[in-house]
């Protein structure tokens, strides 16, 4: 069946048009409108404007610095000199490459990069940064730092670090009258009783900043917590950051750590590398949060009231402090312990009453944390108690994110991410019914081992109504299954139909076909499906 038609991202606009302290000054302008005319006038404000990126993220999310260059924006990366976006600049897509030490504490690292940024006004090639920014969460709080610094747009440092702060975050809900489930931190062994009195069972420790689900599990008893706390900041010390991908420094038990390449990395470290699951929405994993390398802290954990009912993430565009797009995408249910996410379906297939406070809840933890302007990813839940937070994301979510309402809403959060970081009021004109509906499946490891092939994608990708069939890894990477740890991602699946029912009937149907075979240490095959 053939796939319905999805949209590209708007042209570039051809007019070079007057100063935009001008023109946006108009009351009745169509530039302030959420309409294809509007759109195509804030986009041209992007001709000449040059942005900063902080880090890069993976190579797959080139797509970013491929969209500004067809902008006209001067896009400047900054990321370690052996950096894969190095490239980038030879072949016209970036401005400017600046390689710095990455690995500094943050403060040496910002004082670095500002060096840098205020040198690029006398490369005229280049010239005066109007904007800071990251598609990485780790490196979100440095870019707003590097931002206000430099008095350029975008949210505050404050508002940022404590949505980073999972505890801040619900503290600063609690104040502003949202509901909240009962927390506590725990910070070392002996927090764990105390913890554990004030938020009972069943329970969720995480880390209070971190992503990917990286060191998050549900325990139902004082003694599965006190296992669990120890076990995940084990995990938390052995996960380093290499290119952009969170990986492994030691093998769980039963597997092999000789020659464990990250599947992302280029990297020639002695250290053997296992690629997580997740990594590529988060780019970063240290528990500071605050971007930059230099020892790293014991990482400080959240116990947090079990929510029960289905996940559901949030994107929304806010600007002028007001939310100007927000739209709701069904998850399925997390592979517990660890919470691993599973499918994603868009449109909602939520009851509109139900989709509203969802948003409602969104946009108001946004308005809590300080943010009157960004990009950002929500996750909450749908509990019988009603709508609750799980954590916000100042940034655009990655994975299928963008893909996701730029096919089904014809909104490019990439687009309103530019808009933003430039200071240019954002109004993204959204669909007023679905362009078509999207379901998308990960495939995780059914078990440790090395992956031997992913043939089966390359078929599953002639088919008409498949968007892509992306494998997540190469064959002879090594893999992390369910009874080691927080299982690996081995392949990815998205399906375009009319309907959201067709869409996720369909693409369940289908990975439960696919076959990632993962060879184990004692040689036996293992298939991979969802």
């Amino acid at each position: 069946r053939k796939a319905p038609s999805c949209p590209s991202p708007l042209p570039v606009h051809p007019l070079k048009a007057e100063p935009s302290c001008r023109r946006m000054s108009h009351t009745t302008n169509p530039a302030h409108e959420a309409t294809s005319e509007g759109q195509a006038l804030r986009l041209a404000e992007l001709r000449g404007k040059v942005l900063v990126f902080v880090t890069p993220g993976y190579a797959s999310k080139r797509f970013i610095y491929e969209r500004a260059a067809a902008l006209g924006v001067r896009a400047v990366v900054v990321d370690s000199p052996d950096s894969w976006a190095r490239a980038l600049e030879a072949e016209g897509v970036l401005a400017k490459f600046v390689g710095v030490n990455m690995d500094q504490a943050e403060d040496e690292l910002f004082d670095d990069i500002s060096s840098e940024l205020r040198a690029l006004a006398l490369d005229e090639d280049v010239g005066a940064v109007d904007g800071v920014c990251s598609f990485s969460e780790l490196m979100v709080p440095l870019a707003t730092r590097l931002a206000g610094h430099l008095g350029l747009p975008g949210p505050t440092r404050a508002a940022v670090d404590v949505a980073r702060d999972k505890y801040k975050t619900r503290a600063a809900m609690v104040v502003a009258g949202i509901p909240t489930p009962a927390n506590a931190l725990v910070r070392t062994l002996a927090d764990v009783k105390e913890a554990a009195v004030t938020v009972g069972f069943p329970a969720v420790l995480k880390p209070i900043s971190g992503a990917a689900s990286l060191g998050v599990k549900k325990v139902g008893s004082h003694a599965e917590l006190r296992q669990a706390f120890l076990e995940v900041q084990d995990e938390m010390r052995n996960t380093v950051v290499t290119s952009g991908a969170i990986a492994r420094t030691k093998a769980p038990s039963g597997v092999s750590s000789h020659s464990c390449a990250s599947a992302t990395s280029d990297d020639d470290s002695e250290e053997a590398l296992i690629p997580l699951s997740g990594s590529e929405d988060s780019d970063m994993v240290l528990n500071a949060g605050h971007g930059g390398g230099g020892a790293k802290e014991e990482t400080v954990f959240m116990l947090e009231q079990y929510l029960d009912g289905p996940e559901v993430d949030v994107d929304v565009v806010v600007s002028e402090g007001e939310a100007r797009y927000c739209e709701v995408v069904d998850n399925g249910p997390t592979a517990e312990p660890y919470f691993n996410e599973t499918w994603g379906l868009c449109p909602s297939k939520l009851p509109h009453a139900q989709q509203r406070d969802l948003q409602a809840m969104a946009i108001d933890s946004l308005k809590a944390c300080g943010f009157d302007a960004g990009v950002f990813h929500v996750e909450l839940k749908v509990t019988s108690k009603g709508p609750r937070l799980i954590e916000i994301n100042a940034r655009m979510g990655g994975g299928q994110v963008r893909d996701t309402h730029l096919r089904v809403w014809g909104v490019d959060l990439v687009d309103e991410t530019l808009l933003v970081t430039a200071g240019v009021p954002a109004h993204p004109p959204r669909a007023q019914q679905p362009l078509c509906a999207l379901a998308y499946n990960y495939v995780s490891a059914p078990a440790s081992g090395r992956v031997a092939h992913t043939d089966a994608l390359s078929r599953l990708s002639e088919r008409d109504d498949v968007v892509y069939a992306r494998a997540l890894v190469q064959p002879g990477d090594e893999v992390v299954g369910p009874k080691e740890g927080m299982p690996s991602w081995v392949a990815d699946v998205m399906i375009a139909r009319q309907t959201s029912e067709e869409a996720l009937e369909t693409v369940l149907k289908v990975c439960d076909a696919v076959e990632v075979p993962v060879d184990s240490m004692d040689d036996e095959v293992v298939l991979a499906s969802h």
